[in-house]
């Protein structure tokens, strides 16, 4: 059957709330794309009136003839994608210091070198990929504290407050809808295109989206190009839409056969290779006033890896969608995608997101910003408890940033003095000091100034065999210069974590 792809573009009028989980207690996060069912009710509110239930409508909606996709962020004019879940970066460095790697590329995941440096798993953004560059379609949030209202005293009611994480007004997104009948086409087209509501409190502030129709071109992103892996030949299949697959029984699954991958009947999931991400939730039926059955599927930016080294010649591989409730934007799939290739030799992606640069007009300078973040901590202070617990909060992820800065600059100008030199038990030491110590005077005299009853120098670091070491390239010097710059609020963690990161250095030198 052939479809035909309509491409609108969704630009936010107003702040929208998509929660992630149905719950109405504890923090709900919102959603960072708009699922395809939102378009699909929005054509249904339009056109079951209009159609009445009949051939036509079944088609429609549900059917799986019409398709409607997720709404991703868009990059300057293309739709975004989730970042896959098999890249992965270094513990304590950043996903835009040009060092990601693919999982299933990398050789041996069990080297020391490997295990060094600890990986972390991409998780969160969307990105666009073009040439060897990935950039980052941001979504920005904003968070509100609402309360119920008593319409009997015209106030607030008692203990109803809540909180609302939302999509911020301005965000354009990208969605394409799937039809395979022209005459479907057009209605569809007529009943999106203008100003909707989409979310949860839409007869308040939230909600308002305009929607627009797009003549982008179709980019290509399936290719017959299959990997080498460990001697197998190798196809990945990337989740560009969450998917929910059925097993024989009618239950959910989260380990779909090859066949329901759209897979040859021969190759073989290698689920050692693969990285899975799933999700839970309840949909709400605005019709019955309900919730339906609980939907359990993989999430988007999953990643499948498949032997096909018996498949033979492979059927062309295109972007598809497969599983369950295809009419809402689920089991979106891309085959061999570029941005999944890397280097065979250490697995290293092709793609890499360097750090964006920021608009001259946008600029602000560390010292503004510094001043800024203040002057809102500072309005925080001034409210209730949970404004100051925010307060709070923001004050310590300011701490932490300014802290993990400081130590990496360090370590990465000094770590060559202490290279082919055994100091691993001794930033141990130095970690276990400041651990015990909280006050900075207590960790300078502990570390540099202590002295016994003959006034000798009796310090960790100005006595015994370590004063030695330390005296050496000057090593005590650029330590004590460092500790010195640290705030009486700072001393304590960036020694903890200077010492962590040095300890961990330098034991990977002495094997």
């Amino acid at each position: 059957m052939t479809m035909k792809t309509l491409k609108f573009k969704c630009k936010l009028e107003s702040d929208v709330i998509l929660n992630q989980k149905a719950a109405t207690e504890g923090p709900n996060k919102t959603l960072d794309f708009i699922p395809g069912s939102c378009f699909l009710g929005i054509v249904a509110s339009e056109l079951y009136e209009k159609l009445g239930m009949n051939e036509k409508t079944l088609g429609l909606f549900h059917s799986g003839k019409v398709r409607f996709g997720d709404a991703h962020p868009s990059k300057d004019g293309v739709r975004s994608l989730k970042i896959p879940a098999s890249m992965f970066y270094p513990k304590l460095k950043k996903i835009t210091d040009g060092e990601i790697y693919i999982h299933h590329a990398v050789p041996n995941l069990e080297s020391d070198v490997m295990k060094q440096k600890q990986l972390k798993q991409c998780r969160n953004g969307f990105y666009t990929f073009a040439g060897d560059k990935a950039t980052e379609a941001k979504t920005e949030t904003n968070f509100a504290i609402k309360s119920a209202y008593d319409k009997e005293k015209r106030r607030s009611k008692d203990e109803q407050m809540y909180g609302y994480e939302s999509l911020q007004k301005g965000l354009e997104l990208f969605f394409e809808v799937e039809v395979c009948d022209d005459d479907l086409a057009a209605e569809i087209k007529e009943a999106l295109i203008g100003k909707k509501r989409v979310g949860r409190s839409r007869t308040a502030q939230y909600g308002l989206v305009k929607i627009e129709f797009s003549d982008g071109q179709e980019i290509k992103l399936s290719t017959n190009e299959t990997i080498d892996i460990d001697g197998k030949k190798c196809v990945t299949v990337y989740a560009d839409g969450r998917l929910i697959f059925l097993d024989e029984y009618g239950l959910p699954t989260f380990r779909p056969s090859e066949e329901q991958l759209g897979l040859p009947k021969d190759s073989k999931i290698l689920w050692e290779k693969s990285q899975i991400r799933t999700f839970q939730y309840a949909p709400w039926n605005y019709k019955r006033q309900c919730f339906d059955t609980d939907r359990c599927g993989i999430e988007k930016g999953s990643v499948f890896v498949a032997d096909v080294s018996k498949c033979g010649d492979l059927p062309e591989l295109k972007s598809r969608y497969l599983g369950s409730y295809n009419n809402e934007g689920f089991g979106k799939v891309i085959y061999n995608p570029e941005f999944l290739k890397a280097n065979p030799e250490n697995g290293i992606a092709q793609f890499q997101i360097p750090p964006q640069e920021e608009d001259e007009g946008n600029k602000t300078e560390p010292e503004d910003r510094k001043a800024k973040v203040e002057k809102e901590i500072e309005n925080l202070q001034k409210g209730n408890g949970l404004l100051k617990y925010l307060a709070n909060q923001k004050h310590k992820e300011e701490l932490e940033s300014k802290v993990y800065a400081k130590v990496n600059e360090w370590v990465d100008i000094n770590f060559e003095l202490f290279k082919r030199d055994r100091f691993a038990s001794q930033w141990g030491h130095i970690r276990e000091l400041a651990m015990r110590y909280s006050q900075k005077s207590d960790l300078e005299r502990e570390l540099f100034t202590k002295q016994n009853d003959k006034n000798e120098p009796f310090a960790y670091l100005t006595h015994g065999k370590a004063a030695k070491k330390w005296d050496e390239k000057n090593r005590r010097e650029s330590f004590r210069r460092f500790f010195k710059d640290l705030s009486e609020e700072e001393s304590r963690f960036a020694i903890i974590n200077l010492a962590a990161e040095m300890a961990k250095k330098c034991r990977k030198e002495e094997k």
